[in-house]
Order: C-alpha cells, then structure tokens, then sequence
C-alpha cells in the first residue's frame, strides 16, 4: 500500500488538482507505540475534516488490523457528509475473511456497504467482494501502476535471476530455493539468484547453507528505490512463485524495465503476465519451476521477446497516467 500511496504523493500535478492530503494511520514497532500512532493519526484525520475542506476521502484498506483501523477513518469521514472511497489490497484478505468468526465477518460486510465506492487490483476479485456488498456498492479496478521509462533498456545477458519480496513461505522461497538446488549443476556459472527483500524469521542465509547453494544464490537484504535501477539493470529476468498474491508491485516494477517474470497463475497476475511476456507457473510445483528457470536462462533469443512483450503490457496497461486518469474519474462521479 505505501508504493502506491508514494505514487501518490510523487505526482504533484495529481496532488494539485486534488488537494491530496496523506495521512497515515499505522507503523511498525511496539503495541504501544503503534497505538499512539494510530491515535494521533485519528487526530490529524479529525482535525482535517473539522474544516470542512475535504469531500472524499480515499481509504487503503487490506485486512486484518487494517479493516477496524480504517473503519474508524470511513465513520468520521461519513460523519462529516464526505463521500468514501475503500481502495483494497492486501493479499489475504479473502482467506482471513473466510476464517474470521460470524460476527466478523458481519462487520466487515457493514463497513464495505457503507462506502460509496470500492476499488480492487484486478477483475479476478470482484465477484467475491460484490458478494459481500450485495451490489449495494460500486465496484471498480484499478491496477496497480509504476512509471514506465520512454524505452526500454533490457539487457538479456545479464545474470542475476532476481527475486524481489519478503523471503517468506507465502512468496514462495522454499519452492524457489528447491528448484535452484534442481537446476544448479545445468546453469552456466556465473548466473546467480540474489534474494532482495526482507528476512522476517532471520533464516534465508542458513536455508541458503543447507542446500549447499552458496556459490549460486546471494542473500542482498532490503532493495532500496536508490539501488533498484542498478540491481535492474543486471537482472534477466524477475521470479516470484508466490502461493497468495493480489498483484504484486515487483511484477510490474521489473517488467517496467523490460525484465520477463517467472511467477505462478494467482489471483490478479495473469492480467498482467501471460506466457508471451513470462511463464506462469501452479504454485507449489517446484519442477514447472526449475523447468521454466533453466528455460529462460538458456534462450537468449526466449529473453528478448518476452522483454519486448512485458514492456509493451505495462506501458499500455499499467502506467502511472493510466491509472491516475481512472482515479480522477472515480473522484469526478463523486463530486456533490
């Protein structure tokens, strides 16, 4: 939610036309001062909406913690006759809902039939969120979008096969690591894995010790906006074989740049990856995956026109103008 937010706030001409103010309500840290951020935020939000300046207010929401936070933003909002906008992400969201008790579930219904209008990242989403609106609200995608450079720079005989997330079971790590210790005698040496994202159990490096992959796979940590051009710009093509997904901003980062994606068949991602422009792989199947790496890293020619084809889908589909367009649509209807 905070790339899409940063997208935002870096666009000033959007921020102009529509008096953008940010406020975000929560940070990582300790309960107690999570809870003091959240407070203050409330503050902020409550104080802004008590000059009456405000008309909509543009809601991110996932699930968990995030629903009763922002719940909480949609009843002031409401309370002061502003129109709201609920703008879902959060890749769970479907598996906590079906695993939340009855009365949460309840709740969760209330607060989306209360907004004036949702937003989701993909079409494979809105029959499950209609259903729990019963089409009392209006529902519209809106990709996700990354600025997307005037041409495309690939270069297809770069090395480093990228992974770029959380190196979390959920993204598919262990699937991945499994498929490299498959393949690793068949790749030409100087190809190499770089695991570019957080650790959060602190284990990656001693998975990486285990399977004897050291000479392959480099652990590289948080991938910072700074390096991100550098570490791109090295990359043949991006892999995340993720088990649950909405449609993740690294997909569209790297194919921004031309870099063809080897991810899994879920959710919002084959609206943007087809086999023209990557492999779309089942989760969980860690020979399709060892088959499609050493696939890709060994046709050259395989590289070049799956790059030319990610580069045309984003720049006609998931641009940055694109989608700021769609958004100031939405807040037009809205207008009293």
């Amino acid at each position: 939610m905070w790339t899409v937010a940063q997208n935002y706030l870096n666009n000033k001409k959007f921020c102009r036309m529509t008096g953008l103010k940010y406020i975000p309500t929560s940070i990582t840290g300790s309960i107690p001062a999570r809870l003091s951020f959240t407070f203050r935020a409330y503050v902020r939000i409550l104080a802004h909406l008590m000059t009456g300046k405000y008309t909509i207010v543009h809601i991110h929401m996932s699930e968990k913690g995030s629903v009763f936070r922002k719940s909480i933003v949609a009843a002031m909002a409401r309370f002061f006759r502003c129109r709201v906008i609920l703008h879902m992400h959060g890749a769970e969201f479907q598996q906590w809902y079906g695993r939340s008790p009855a009365g949460v579930q309840a709740y969760v219904r209330g607060v989306l039939r209360k907004a004036d209008r949702i937003i989701i990242l993909g079409e494979y989403w809105k029959q499950f969120i209609s259903s729990l609106t019963d089409g009392r609200t209006e529902i519209d995608v809106v990709y996700n979008a990354v600025p997307v450079p005037k041409t495309l720079h690939y270069n297809p005989d770069a090395n480093i096969l990228l992974f770029l997330g959380a190196a979390i079971e959920r993204k598919g790590i262990n699937d991945l690591l499994k498929a490299i210790e498959k393949i690793d005698g068949k790749m030409a040496p100087e190809i190499c894995l770089w695991i570019c994202g957080p650790d959060p159990n602190g284990d990656i490096r001693e998975k990486i010790r285990t399977l004897k992959l050291e000479k392959r796979v480099q652990y590289k940590g948080y991938l910072t906006d700074e390096k991100k051009p550098e570490v791109f710009a090295k990359t043949m093509v991006n892999i995340l074989p993720s088990k649950n997904e909405g449609l993740p901003m690294t997909i569209l980062e790297t194919m921004a740049e031309g870099i063809p994606s080897i991810t899994t068949n879920i959710a919002a991602i084959p609206e943007a990856v087809s086999s023209g422009s990557g492999e779309l792989l089942t989760p969980g199947d860690i020979d399709e995956l060892a088959a499609a790496i050493l696939k890709i890293t060994q046709d050259r020619e395989l590289r070049i026109q799956k790059s030319q084809m990610a580069y045309k889908i984003v720049k006609e589909k998931f641009s940055l103008q694109g989608h700021f367009e769609k958004i100031l649509k939405i807040y037009k209807k809205l207008e009293y």
